[in-house]
């Protein structure tokens, strides 16, 4: 008697451990992302601050030129023309403050990028350890209780959101995971989208896969999840079919999570690269309505 009881209470608490790990798993996904989702923002700043330090540095050589030929016809300038110059000198001035002030908010972006990428990568590690100490514990409990898993013979039930696997090519599972999208079961449609580009990765559907990761991710108004998934589209694939889409998708998540700044800048950068597409009109179109 004291021997079953003994059984149970493990079997409990190896239950009780399953559920611990799942919890601690998607917690430490959401933080990747989290993160994933900080260096994608950072980057899109980078580029802005780039862009701006670029044009100031132009105009600050041109000013220049123009006051250095000025310069050499000093002295036969009227008192007029003698002020325009010092007012010129006076801009090249205040421009070269701001080249300064521009790249000393460029190298903060660069350090901040650095910082997160080191905390990614301390999180991944810590993530794989934890996984890895779960899994030695449930190979101890295992041995223990006399447990093989390849000799259980019950049939486990899919929990909700997720979907039974089965044996298919790569057809039958994208036909599958479209199904489940389109019947709006998302997180279902998540898991036989990653299905099928872990076992087809070179699959001339994979771009579409990614793709519809991130709409299921926007569906669900997770939009920084979804951002996230949107750059593997756009870093992975920027020859596919979904690239046009998942810049203004991505775009229109930033919008939807109160960024603008950033909204403007993706949805600019697909109007500017594909002017012609689709996407590009309805990019211009919103950025119309944006305050």
């Amino acid at each position: 008697m004291k021997s079953k009881i003994s059984v149970i209470l493990v079997l409990i608490f190896f239950s009780g451990l399953g559920c611990a790990l799942k919890k601690d798993v998607v917690t430490l996904d959401n933080r990747v992302g989290e993160l994933r989702l900080r260096v994608v923002t950072a980057e899109n700043d980078i580029s802005r601050l780039k862009s701006r330090s670029e044009e100031i540095a132009k105009l600050t050589d041109e000013l220049t030129a123009i006051g250095e030929e000025k310069e050499k016809n000093l002295r036969g300038l009227t008192a007029g023309q003698l002020a325009e110059i010092e007012a010129l000198k006076e801009k090249i001035q205040i421009l070269s403050g701001k080249l300064e002030e521009t790249d000393h908010l460029l190298k903060q972006k660069l350090r901040i990028l650095e910082e997160t990428d080191k905390k990614m990568d301390g999180r991944l590690t810590g993530t794989e350890e934890i996984s890895g100490a779960y899994k030695e514990r449930i190979v101890r409990l295992e041995q223990y209780l006399s447990l093989d898993s390849r000799e259980k013979t019950t049939t486990p039930v899919p929990v909700a959101g997720t979907y039974e696997k089965k044996e298919g090519t790569e057809d039958e599972i994208y036909t599958s995971a479209t199904r489940l999208y389109d019947g709006g079961k998302y997180a279902a449609a998540r898991e036989m989208f990653q299905e099928m580009l872990t076992k087809y990765p070179d699959s001339d559907k994979a771009d579409n896969c990614q793709f519809w990761i991130g709409e299921s991710f926007y569906q669900e108004k997770w939009y920084e999840k979804a951002i996230v998934e949107y750059q593997k589209v756009i870093e992975k694939y920027p020859n596919g079919n979904k690239l046009q889409a998942s810049l203004l998708k991505q775009g229109l998540s930033f919008y939807s999570l109160g960024d603008k700044v950033n909204a403007k800048l993706v949805l600019n950068e697909l109007i500017q690269k594909y002017p012609k597409s689709n996407e590009a009109k309805i990019a211009a179109r919103n950025l119309k309505g944006f305050n």
